[in-house]
């Protein structure tokens, strides 16, 4: 397996020593949307061409990619999403028996079998999936790849990116021996919208904090890394159910929320 959970890196961009440097630096910010679009299908595409990743293919399993792609459509159709429109919001789920998940610039989602028989119910899968397409619409991957490859190459492999460069990207997600956490600013930006999202939904707006107390719950070496990347601590779940309850949004689960989503997990081969 060559990745844990998500492709996670500290953004620090600096400060700019001279007046000269901070100019030079405005002038490399230019990473458009479309430039993460592009970004994302060129991983997208070193990853489907990659043996270490099994994708299970949409030919013959039309029903677990419809309940997916429903998830999928249902969250980045709510108001509070920026670029719901603006990117092509894509899941691929990985033959793989390892709890993982993870995300690439432009809407492209990853989730092993491992992770979706790990889970209990259709709540606690959504709540995975906006946490993150809260990350993605935020742009925190794509910030984070800026601190450790610089703008120039980044849009340089969004246009026209070679196998060995984008090989190293798709090997970074392999951060097994240096697993580096999101800021503590982008997990509160992460929560804060995902409940948004979850709120104009069928599934509890608390489903995100359902996800991780089930992670929390577990306390296999596999975990510990999410654990980490998310900052995830007993305060964090607290913190989510007051935001929450300031929204007044509706935090029930469905009743046929597990049986529903037993449905879908029967319906892998």
């Amino acid at each position: 397996m060559k990745f844990n959970v998500l492709s996670i890196l500290i953004l620090f961009l600096g400060m700019c020593h001279v007046l000269s440097s901070c100019k030079k630096t405005e002038e490399l910010i230019d990473f458009t949307e479309e430039d993460e679009i592009a970004l994302g299908e060129k991983l997208a595409e070193a990853i489907a061409a990659d043996e270490g990743f099994s994708i299970l293919p949409t030919e013959g399993n039309s029903i677990p990619y419809g309940y997916v792609n429903s998830r999928i459509l249902e969250i980045t159709s709510a108001s509070q999403i920026s670029k719901g429109d603006e990117f092509i919001w894509r899941i691929y789920l990985l033959d793989d028996p390892e709890r993982q998940a993870f995300a690439l610039p432009g809407g492209h989602i990853y989730v092993t079998t491992g992770m979706i028989f790990f889970l209990d119910n259709e709540d606690q899968f959504s709540g995975l999936l906006a946490h993150l397409i809260a990350h993605i619409d935020q742009s925190h991957i794509t910030q984070a790849l800026f601190f450790k490859y610089g703008v120039n190459r980044l849009k340089n492999l969004s246009t026209s990116g070679g196998v060995t460069e984008l090989k190293s990207i798709i090997d970074d997600l392999d951060l097994s021996d240096s697993f580096l956490p999101f800021s503590r600013g982008n997990e509160l930006e992460a929560d804060t919208l995902a409940i948004s999202m979850l709120s104009e939904t069928e599934q509890s707006c608390e489903s995100v904090k359902l996800f991780f107390e089930k992670t929390l719950n577990v306390q296999a070496n596999n975990q510990a890394a999410l654990i980490a990347a998310h900052l995830l601590q007993e305060s964090r779940l607290e913190d989510i159910s007051t935001f929450a309850s300031s929204v007044g949004c509706d935090v029930t689960v469905d009743d046929q929320s597990g049986s529903r989503f037993r449905s879908f997990r029967n319906a892998l081969p």
